[in-house]
């Protein structure tokens, strides 16, 4: 058991290299793996309302993911509860075990966090935990497999201008934050505001509440590191090709008004 728990988890961090440089996990993300850990011996916390790990590891997505895919996200914090669930008797989960069968060694902070959590109440760790939650998850979990598979499918891109010269911000993490995704197509549609395509329309119910978001905001001289994203003004709904056509060429991130004066057949 010890060898094929080894095994597995060399697999996940060469898969996980694979998709994208190492992340190092912060405070916020080992304090949240404690919580799901101790409180979700057999299912997930009942606080978080979901039977689901998936649906309970996609809550705290927005807030701690740091540039991670959804699937390397809820590997790492998925592994990171694990390394948690051989320090409590009480779980239904085997964990991470020496070759003796005895809990795994934690890492400095983990073994920080928990020394220090154990100690605490529910509802302190909760008080402290429920600033990484986004509880609304459960209201749109269709976004996440759509999410997912765009993920999946495409390549990281890194555009830093306009055709017509003009530097822009491109920002991966805002179209893959699942709040912002869903105000952007609540507010614009699912009709692509470059060409008119519509999914739905073109696939029936195969492709219902399918589009991609896409991010472009020109970029400002100033040094703030955090900027206020505005669904309505900063992201645009688009269909997968004029998402490509936006990124054709590396180093060029089209507008939306650029693309449309290249389109030369609009699909409605």
């Amino acid at each position: 058991m010890y060898f094929f728990k080894k095994l597995r988890n060399f697999a996940f961090f060469v898969n996980l290299r694979q998709m994208q440089p190492m992340i190092k996990r912060t405070t916020q993300f080992l304090e949240t793996a404690f919580f799901l850990s101790k409180y979700g011996p057999s299912a997930p916390p009942e606080i978080l309302q979901t039977t689901s790990w998936r649906e309970a590891y996609h809550m705290f997505y927005e807030h701690l993911s740091q540039g991670r895919t959804i699937s390397a996200f809820v590997n790492s914090l998925n592994n990171a509860r694990d390394a948690f669930d051989s320090h409590f008797s009480e779980t239904h989960r085997e964990g991470w075990k020496d070759k003796n069968g005895n809990p795994s060694k934690l890492s400095e902070m983990s073994l920080e966090i928990f020394e220090q959590f154990n100690k605490l109440p529910f509802e302190q760790i909760w008080a402290r935990v429920s600033k990484y939650a986004n509880l609304d998850v459960l209201t749109f979990d269709q976004v996440f497999e759509n999410l997912i598979a765009i993920e999946e499918s495409e390549k990281e891109e890194h555009s830093t201008k306009t055709e017509g010269g003009l530097k822009v911000y491109i920002s991966k993490r805002v179209e893959r934050n699942p709040s912002l995704r869903n105000a952007a197509l609540r507010i614009h549609g699912y009709d692509c505001m470059v060409c008119g395509f519509n999914f739905e329309k073109a696939y029936g119910e195969w492709g219902k509440d399918w589009a991609e978001v896409h991010h472009l905001t020109p970029m400002h001289e100033t040094k703030e590191s955090k900027v206020q994203t505005d669904p309505k003004k900063d992201l645009a709904v688009v269909c997968a090709n004029c998402h490509r056509m936006i990124h054709r060429k590396k180093g060029i991130a089209l507008t939306i008004n650029e693309l449309k004066e290249k389109v030369i057949l609009k699909l409605k």
